[in-house]
């Protein structure tokens, strides 16, 4: 061992394979990963070895693999070199290490990799999630027009949803219904201005509609009702709901 060596200092199953341990003795004695010193290297990784014999522990076998790979790339450096120009491009692209370079580099990659992952899993381990609560029954809910509520008109949307999947032929073409929550209420308002008498809130859905339809539709009433453009009515709790187009401020201008 020469005086720029370092001594090795190395715990028994510290590292997860003979990549990590390389690794290891590059940054303990500071090489070049790009020009490994490999007669230095391979003694290293074998007095690791050897000291793995002494205390009678098995050695996995690419621990091995890996020593017979250092091994014969330290062999090939032993071999005469055939005399090269000093500008020859192949002298440079022959190099017996690039291989093991490519393997350590790529290996170094993801063993960042992973230690960022555990730094973002120790920061996660840091928060805690609140489970859902349920909404507290004295919470006020909003009234829409008439003494009627949000979830009277989910409710009655639901009811509607439920009774067309009943009736809902077993085959069916699915047709797109391109049109926004926008267009949709500027739909309702116009048939509702045609119907001054109003109309029900299950006949703003023809028999076709997808469910897509039968969404937007939904949102543009509820829209329209928090907008105070229509009126909602009904005769009795579990009765349908009628909807109206508020006259209110036609009535104020004339």
């Amino acid at each position: 061992m020469t005086n720029n060596e370092q001594p090795i200092t190395i715990k028994i199953s510290e590292f997860e394979g003979p990549l990590d341990l390389l690794l290891h003795l590059i940054r303990q004695n500071k090489m070049d990963i790009y020009d490994i010193p490999i007669a230095a290297i391979t003694q290293q990784y074998l007095d690791y070895l050897h000291s793995m014999q002494q205390l009678q522990l098995d050695i996995a076998g690419d621990y091995l693999v890996m020593a017979a790979t250092l091994m014969t790339i330290k062999s090939r450096y032993l071999l005469p070199q055939p005399a090269t120009e000093p500008d020859d491009d192949e002298a440079d692209s022959d190099d017996p290490r690039d291989s093991l370079v490519a393997e350590l580099l790529a290996y170094k990659v993801y063993q960042e990799a992973a230690g960022e992952l555990r730094v973002k899993e120790q920061a996660r381990h840091q928060h805690f999630t609140r489970e859902a609560a349920s909404v507290p029954t004295e919470l006020p809910v909003p009234t829409l027009t008439a003494g009627i509520t949000v979830a009277d008109l989910q409710a009655a949307f639901r009811q509607l949803v439920a009774k067309r999947r009943r009736a809902r032929p077993l085959i069916k073409t699915v047709t797109a219904d391109p049109i926004s929550i926008e267009d949709r209420m500027h739909q309702i308002t116009t048939q509702l201005q045609q119907r001054p008498q109003g109309t029900d809130f299950a006949l703003l859905f023809t028999a076709d509609a997808s469910d897509e339809m039968l969404v937007t539709t939904f949102m543009a009433v509820l829209e329209l009702t928090k907008q105070a453009q229509l009126k909602l009515t009904q005769t009795d709790p579990m009765g349908p709901l009628h909807l109206y187009l508020r006259q209110d401020e036609h009535d104020d201008e004339h």
